[in-house]
């Protein structure tokens, strides 16, 4: 969902900066980009506070989230070319599956915020998973759910997590350079946004 349906990086970014002055906590965007994006909240609070207990994980993450939504609310926009994308997705009768690591806030705040619910059969937010990107959990619940086999799914992503939790799961990557420079993504197809494909670039992949 973020950095793909939106390309909302720098929010997250910009929540995490005040959140860690409030903590004192170490961080910076390289450790961002490639150490949090894509990661649970308790994976990217124990990332900058190694000892945080279940406590300090669930507040901060809260605290941060909450933080993110106010920040972003005034800009919230989809990635270019999503509207038409997922709408002829849907005429060709592909299921489609959000799978993100944000919670259910987030993605109510996202997903009702852009109205495009309806084109998702189903919807697996943090609470659907135990093990964070790399681990593709994710993605395998993802293809379970539309009931397709991983081999036959493409995942769409933007963390380098994503990308390898991705192809562990047997499924082709199409990365978005929205939090990375299109270098730095070894996937199946790298794009800016949606409107440099179609459903005949799906087909292709395969």
């Amino acid at each position: 969902m973020d950095g793909v349906i939106v390309d909302n990086h720098i929010y997250h970014y910009r929540a995490w900066q005040a959140l860690a002055k409030t903590y004192d906590l170490d961080l910076n965007e390289e450790d961002y980009r490639n150490h949090m994006n894509g990661r649970t909240i308790g994976e990217v609070v124990r990332f900058l506070q190694k000892n945080a207990s279940e406590e300090e994980v669930k507040r901060i993450g809260i605290e941060k989230e909450v933080l993110y939504r106010n920040l972003y609310q005034p800009f919230l926009t989809p990635t270019k070319g999503l509207w038409s994308f997922l709408s002829n997705a849907q005429e060709h009768k592909i299921p489609m599956c959000i799978g993100t690591s944000a919670p259910k806030e987030n993605v109510s705040f996202t997903i009702n915020g852009l109205g495009i619910g309806h084109y998702f059969k189903t919807i697996l937010d943090d609470r659907s998973v135990t093990k964070g990107k790399p681990h593709p959990e994710i993605y395998q619940k993802c293809a379970q759910s539309i009931g397709l086999p991983n081999e036959q799914c493409i995942v769409f992503e933007d963390a380098l997590a994503g990308i390898e939790a991705g192809k562990a799961a047997g499924s082709k990557v199409i990365a978005l350079a929205t939090s990375h420079e299109r270098s730095a993504l070894n996937a199946d197809l790298v794009i800016n946004d949606f409107s440099e494909i179609n459903i005949q670039t799906l087909y292709d992949l395969f």
